[in-house]
């Protein structure tokens, strides 16, 4: 037996060696070492005391095996919180009594088997890009000593659920930013916060409606007078029916009663005006009540009490 960190020192003695080192893999029983560029397959390696691998700071795939739970390989301690690449990691039969993976967010593959000293599992919920997780899954000795709050059975939806909390810290930490942004000084109040961001927005959003008001206008008259007086209502005819396709009741019936207007407007006067004159003037209809509803859903954001 030796001092696991002694083991680290003979095999990688430079931190060149331990660069290299992406898969490795540590058993207790018989067999003959394999080394293939940067995979590290290691037999008969009996180890003990802590063992250290932060200066491995490439490693992906990490493997300790005992040898059956009456065996259990003498390693006590895992350091591998700065291994942030790690993505798989098999913990078979050893004495651990506690693992620590709070650094460790990147694992995807988590196997843990025999180890019946194992008491605790520190950041096992937070490990938000796990997919596979295998704890027990053919031990008949009963581990009454490890407390985790997943389980074989739970695991991806509790992930899941921890994933959306994640999300909604993020959002809130953000919010928390924006709010220190534009009302520095001042306690968060999201309310508050909603009501300054609505009044940026309305000193941004207010002239380019009026830019575009005064567009449409200019652009309605000009086919006016392209067009005969009779054919003049039909096109502020055609742009009210528009208007009320968008904002009004979204009953189908009354839609396709508005939409049969439209279309029976669209016919009359495109005999005098291009199919993409009459879309051109619709689009701008269109942009111009939508960037006004937005205005007046600012409006009232920023006059809330």
């Amino acid at each position: 037996m030796v001092k696991a960190q002694q083991w680290v020192n003979e095999n990688f003695s430079s931190q060149e060696n331990k660069d290299k080192v992406k898969k490795l893999c540590i058993r207790l029983k018989e067999g003959t070492n394999k080394i293939d560029q940067s995979n590290y397959e290691f037999f008969n390696t009996k180890l003990e005391g802590e063992l250290d691998l932060n200066g491995f700071k490439n490693l992906e795939d990490l493997a300790i095996w005992g040898n059956w739970t009456s065996t259990l390989h003498p390693i006590t301690n895992l350091k591998i919180d700065r291994c942030s690449k790690l993505q798989k990691l098999e913990i078979d039969c050893t004495s651990f009594d506690k693992l620590n993976l709070n650094s460790n967010q990147k694992i995807t593959t988590l196997i843990i088997r025999g180890c019946i000293n194992l008491q605790k599992i520190e950041g096992l919920e937070q490990l938000s890009n796990l997919q596979n997780l295998n704890l027990w899954p053919s031990n008949s000795v009963p581990n009454s000593k490890l407390q985790i709050s997943l389980s074989q059975n739970n695991w991806k939806p509790e992930i899941g659920r921890i994933k959306e909390i994640q999300v909604l810290k993020e959002k809130a930490q953000q919010l928390k930013e924006l709010a220190d942004i534009i009302l520095p000084n001042i306690t968060f109040d999201l309310d508050k916060l909603k009501q300054e961001i609505a009044r940026l927005r309305l000193n941004e959003l207010v002239p380019q409606v009026q830019k575009k008001k005064s567009e449409l206008e200019q652009q309605i008259n000009n086919t006016k007078n392209s067009v005969e007086t009779s054919f003049k209502k039909v096109i502020d005819l055609l742009l009210e029916t528009q208007k009320q396709i968008i904002t009004g009741k979204k009953d189908p019936l009354v839609q396709a009663q508005f939409t049969g207007q439209l279309n029976a407007y669209l016919s009359i006067l495109e005999g005098n005006l291009s199919k993409q004159e009459l879309q051109a003037l619709l689009d701008k209809k269109t942009e111009l009540i939508k960037m006004e509803e937005q205005i007046d859903k600012l409006q009232r954001t920023k006059n809330k009490n």
